[in-house]
């Protein structure tokens, strides 16, 4: 005779059910073609690579299409094929790869080599500043896979602007006391960029004070020496940009103390020697 099973085990066998239906209805939302539930764009590279299936197949893949998701370039109507190259026309993979788009392919317009360009196509002034760096030199000098491009402190795909928090570990990638060189710059970065990005506390209170016409007028004329100094910080020579960061906080400084005295505002009074530096907050 057999064994009846156990009062509790088909209980214990109908609570396993619902499970394996729901891991299994997950799993079929997850893998099933993208064009099954998404109406098509017209752009191959964004029907195929958006496919959330390759969260389980090419999580890599996947990684790179969420941040292209939401990143600046998408907001900017920036493709894949205007960076990596190809055929987002092409009904089949093999001709959508066509043309060189990986960046092992010295072809494509990821290629390290080719990373300058293909960012200076939209972003000319940086470049222009890029391309007078020793930075740009080292990449031009190399035949194998080294030089520091854009991608290097930037990322790609969904870019970083770098700030005081970030910018010395990104420095500190090839400037440190292992490599030799340079180990300094990573730290003169990080207090050359806070006082640059200090700039930005005397166009809030310039912004707020001053009449809506004469703020109007002021940064007209102040705003291109701003954009230039943007440009040299891509040469990446920290004393040049030391100087031309103090020149513009001087003229920042100045207008902000002539706000204060047309308002009554009494001067900040210049901080004893043992406080520190001045603080630069209005």
């Amino acid at each position: 005779m057999s064994e009846r099973p156990s009062p509790s085990e088909p209980a214990r066998r109908g609570r396993r059910c619902p499970r394996a239906a729901a891991i299994a209805a997950l799993a079929l939302a997850v893998l099933a073609p993208a064009g099954m539930a998404r109406a098509q764009t017209g752009d191959s590279c964004v029907d195929c690579h958006r496919d959330p299936g390759f969260l389980v197949t090419n999580k890599k893949l996947y990684d790179y299409f969420q941040q292209w998701q939401g990143s600046i370039h998408r907001q900017e109507g920036v493709t894949c094929d205007e960076c990596h190259g190809g055929r987002p026309d092409a009904p089949d993979k093999e001709t959508a790869h066509a043309g060189g788009v990986g960046a092992s392919d010295p072809t494509s317009g990821v290629y390290f080599k080719n990373v300058v360009d293909t960012c200076g196509t939209c972003h000319e002034d940086i470049l222009d500043g890029f391309r007078t760096s020793n930075h740009f030199e080292h990449i031009e000098k190399k035949d194998d896979k080294q030089g520091p491009t854009c991608v290097t402190c930037h990322g790609s795909i969904n870019v970083e602007v770098l700030n005081v928090n970030s910018v010395e570990a990104a420095c500190a990638r090839c400037h440190n006391e292992e490599s030799d060189n340079h180990p300094d710059v990573p730290a003169k970065a990080r207090d050359v960029l806070n006082r640059f990005l200090s700039i930005h506390r005397f166009y809030r209170y310039i912004g707020i004070h001053a009449a809506p016409g004469e703020a109007r007028a002021f940064f007209a004329q102040f705003d291109p020496r701003l954009e230039a100094l943007s440009v040299t910080w891509h040469t990446f020579d920290l004393e040049r940009i030391e100087s031309e960061t103090a020149q513009a906080l001087d003229v920042l400084k100045a207008k902000r103390a002539e706000l204060r005295h047309r308002g009554g505002i009494p001067s900040v009074p210049s901080p004893s020697a043992a406080s520190g530096p001045e603080e630069e907050a209005p």
